[in-house]
């Protein structure tokens, strides 16, 4: 490039990033009096989390010096978001915890659930404060949960150390919104695999504690999403089955609230509390009372106050090598709602069933799958694929998800014609069946998706953080996209290169698919389970 033109055009970006960063520094020290307000802030700041890690520093130096007398959680949250650096964090942490006892019980956990949201969406850079997790977060949320049970007066009754068993269980989940949403789909196969598999019975209770409304001004913002219809006792019914649950669609952290899920517990009378999730309330309210068992249902360290925490991705490394979960991790590998189905089976002519989806027959064909795609398939990402193409031009890509401004992007792609926006796919497995390649892009979730693809025979290729990460295996993790673009090159040129991972993909799918050797690791940790709650000291757990 000449450099007269690079010159300019380095001008034009820091020109166009200080215009940007004030137009946020003046947002942020305008009143912020609705939820309106607050999403104009974080549509400002977009483009700066979105710029070079130079123009980002530069960003937050000047934001700096303009925001001072800003909300002091709005002013650290922003400079986190464009920044990544977990420090601001660590001083937003000191500032909540120094006025912790002031700050409502919605407050705390609004921020507690917007920090957790970033660190979910690998949004900061861990390696600017090490050991936040465990030296931070993790102690926040036992701060958090002792406050709860302190404040609303929570007290559970301990469950007899040496009670008979009832061959019970209690499933509890944060969240529970429809078959479209893969954890509530997971909630169920769960269900099914401790009642058919383990002989427990079981009742779900959908807690939905995670806060549905905005309760600081922490930016980027979380609210959960509630399902109305989902209120009071029901009995949900999926793939010819009958399930259980007791939910509520309260928006507030109330006693009554927690109460009632409480008193379903004594009525129940659960051997076991299983938490499916990190960061469950109720069923971490209970840990003193009761032995608890938590399944994460994502990649990395999970803040839970269980007896047992198992593992999620059943990698040889997993091992907490110290911290909170050092003493209550278990090895394990987490089943998806894939459980006890047969495997999908690739067609013999993949070319004849892709017309349903409006698919290239004679491409190698590459899909790529996430309910975050606005954010996730970035503009590395798709990059690498325009660089696919250029070098294999019968590469073809399928995206698989809603997303609003996709499409648009991809029309803007010199391979335009060689990309597919989907959108949602009710019939992942058909998509599956048809694809060659799984192309992940730099994200936490997609463990599912990724499970399905291999018990296809799609081959996946990914970078080496996140949920698909740790369901595919180190043999089809790629250290960066440029990794990445070869890979996919190598695969869609070499035929005999590709059938032998088809091949490898088979044999990590069916390897940890197995419903039978999942049960029988999940009976014996719920036993262990009761073992440890019955030798733990008497008076011992949080709050007491």
């Amino acid at each position: 490039m000449d450099a007269s033109i690079e010159d300019s055009a380095g001008e034009d970006s820091a020109g166009n990033s200080a215009d940007a960063v004030d137009a946020l520094a003046a947002a942020m020290r305008r009143p912020v009096e609705s939820g309106s307000d607050l999403r104009a802030i974080e549509a400002q700041l977009e483009p700066l989390r979105h710029a070079s890690p130079a123009e980002r520093a530069g960003a937050a130096i000047r934001l700096a010096g303009m925001v001072r007398a800003a909300d002091p959680v709005l002013r650290l949250s922003a400079m986190a978001a464009i920044t990544g650096d977990l420090r601001h964090y660590e001083d937003l942490l000191d500032l909540v915890e120094a006025q912790f006892e002031q700050s409502g019980l919605d407050r705390l956990v609004h921020i507690y659930c917007c920090m957790g949201r970033q660190l979910f969406l690998m949004r900061m850079d861990e390696a600017s404060r090490p050991g936040f997790f465990a030296d931070r977060l993790f102690p926040y949320y036992i701060r958090l949960i002792g406050a709860i049970r302190s404040r609303l007066g929570i007290d559970p009754r301990p469950r007899p150390a040496g009670s008979p068993a009832t061959g019970r269980v209690m499933l509890v989940t944060n969240q529970f919104l429809s078959m479209r949403h893969q954890p509530s789909r997971d909630l169920l196969s769960y269900a099914t695999v401790l009642e058919e598999r383990c002989g427990r019975d079981v009742v779900i209770l959908n807690t939905n504690i995670m806060p549905a409304d905005i309760h600081s001004l922490f930016v980027p913002s979380f609210a959960a999403s509630v399902e109305p219809a989902f209120d009071g006792k029901q009995v949900i019914e999926a793939e010819g089955r009958s399930y259980r649950m007791l939910s509520s669609t309260g928006r507030a952290l109330t006693r009554d609230r927690i109460d009632w899920f409480l008193r379903a517990v004594e009525w129940h009378d659960p051997d076991v509390v299983v938490s499916l999730g990190g960061s469950v309330v109720v069923a971490d309210l209970l840990a003193a009372a009761r032995p608890i068992l938590c399944i994460p249902t994502t990649s990395g360290l999970t803040p839970s106050l269980a007896d047992i925490v198992l593992d999620y991705g059943g990698g040889s490394g997993s091992r907490p090598a110290g911290g909170p979960l050092a003493a209550s991790w278990r090895p394990f590998r987490f089943l998806f709602s894939l459980i006890g189905a047969p495997p999908p089976v690739q067609t013999a002519d993949k070319a004849g069933s892709r017309a349903g989806f409006g698919l290239p027959d004679e491409a190698f064909l590459c899909v790529v799958v996430g309910n975050r795609l606005d954010e996730e398939a970035d503009g590395a990402f798709l990059a690498m694929l325009d660089s696919v193409i250029d070098r294999v031009p019968r590469v073809a890509v399928a995206f698989a998800g809603e997303a609003a401004a996709l499409p648009e992007r991809l029309q803007g792609s010199r391979h335009a014609k060689r990309l597919f926006p989907l959108g949602y796919v009710t019939d992942m497995a058909a998509l599956m069946r048809v694809a060659d390649a799984y192309v992940n892009p730099r994200r936490t979730g997609g463990g599912a998706s990724a499970a399905e693809a291999l018990a296809a025979g799609v081959v996946p290729v990914s970078l080496p953080a996140g949920d698909v990460a740790a369901v595919i295996g180190p043999r089809f993790v790629v250290p960066d996209y440029a990794a990445a673009l070869d890979r996919l090159a190598l695969l869609a040129g070499d035929p005999a290169v590709f059938a032998a991972e088809v091949a490898e993909a088979r044999k990590r799918g069916a390897k940890g698919a197995d419903p039978a050797e999942a049960a029988a690791d999940l009976s014996r940790y719920l036993d262990e389970a009761v073992a440890v709650y019955g030798q733990r000291p008497a008076g011992s757990g949080i709050g007491k």
